[in-house]
């Protein structure tokens, strides 16, 4: 059998396709990260699907992803997100911001600002293990929703004690 392609980089997924090789290979697992000295495991499941799709509707055949599985989500590809897979681990290592997020026990973690003053979000829920953490999900935020972010939720600390 032939091995997928994988493209080097997420700034070249183009496709539904790319998006899944991509988290396949480079992401869907655990990663040992050292946040200001303290060692963490970041697991990204394996059926994960929101980190590269988003909820648009109607959405064109070709990107409707389904989460494996007993959920069986249904979502639509984001070459946008898709494109962001590789400023998720930077942020976890080093957040300009962290925040609680709604999720009980979880983490919003912000990454700098890009030109445009926009930042990657990233969604973060610990695990059953000590200092283990899933990557949930992950999104661009807009100047005017990361200042509210800032001005209506708590500060949290990363990692967490």
């Amino acid at each position: 059998m032939p091995a997928l392609s994988c493209p080097i980089a997420s700034r070249f997924i183009d496709t539904r396709e790319d998006a899944l090789s991509y988290y396949a290979h480079k992401l869907a697992g655990d990663h040992a990260i050292t946040v200001r000295g303290v060692a963490l495991v970041v697991r990204f499941n394996v059926e994960e699907i929101h980190l590269f799709t988003d909820e648009r509707s109607p959405c064109p055949p070709a990107d409707v992803t389904a989460r494996a599985g007993a959920s069986g989500e249904v979502r639509c590809f984001s070459r946008e997100r898709a494109r962001a897979l590789d400023r998720i681990l930077p942020i976890l290592q080093a957040p300009a911001v962290a925040h609680d997020a709604k999720m009980q026990k979880g983490v919003k973690l912000f990454g700098p600002a890009d030109p445009a003053a926009r930042r990657l979000c990233v969604i973060v829920a610990p695990g059953r293990e000590a200092h283990v953490y899933f990557v949930r999900t992950a999104y661009d935020v807009s100047p005017k929703d990361f200042a509210a972010a800032r001005g209506s939720g708590r500060a949290a600390p990363w990692p967490p004690k």
